[in-house]
């Protein structure tokens, strides 16, 4: 695998979002980006190690080696459940839901 001169598209591709948020992480100067004539170029080990850093520094260093999207949240723990003034209303076909509120 490629992992120098990557593309936009090639970097979103294997971090897994899209174009936009390359660009603006680039805007911000949380990832390291190289400019060849108009294009932006990335190295895929400083962009990682720039990435790692950013969440050590924002979530703690135990949150950025946690699993995907176990930061900050006890895992035994049920989502809460309880009256939220809502209920889910169905179409004649049953197909669509929606929200409807109580009020």
């Amino acid at each position: 695998m490629k992992t120098k001169n990557l593309s936009i598209k090639e970097l979103a591709a294997i971090i897994g979002v899209s174009t936009d948020t390359i660009r603006r992480a680039v805007r911000k100067g949380e990832i390291p980006a190289t400019r060849v004539k108009t294009a932006l170029r990335f190295d895929l080990p400083k962009v990682l190690t720039c990435m790692q850093r950013n969440a050590e520094a924002t979530f703690g260093a135990r949150s950025a080696s946690a699993p995907a999207g176990s930061a900050g949240r006890a895992q035994a723990d049920p989502p809460p459940s309880g009256n939220t003034g809502a209920r889910i209303a169905t179409s004649k076909e049953g197909l669509a839901w929606t929200i409807v509120s109580l009020q």
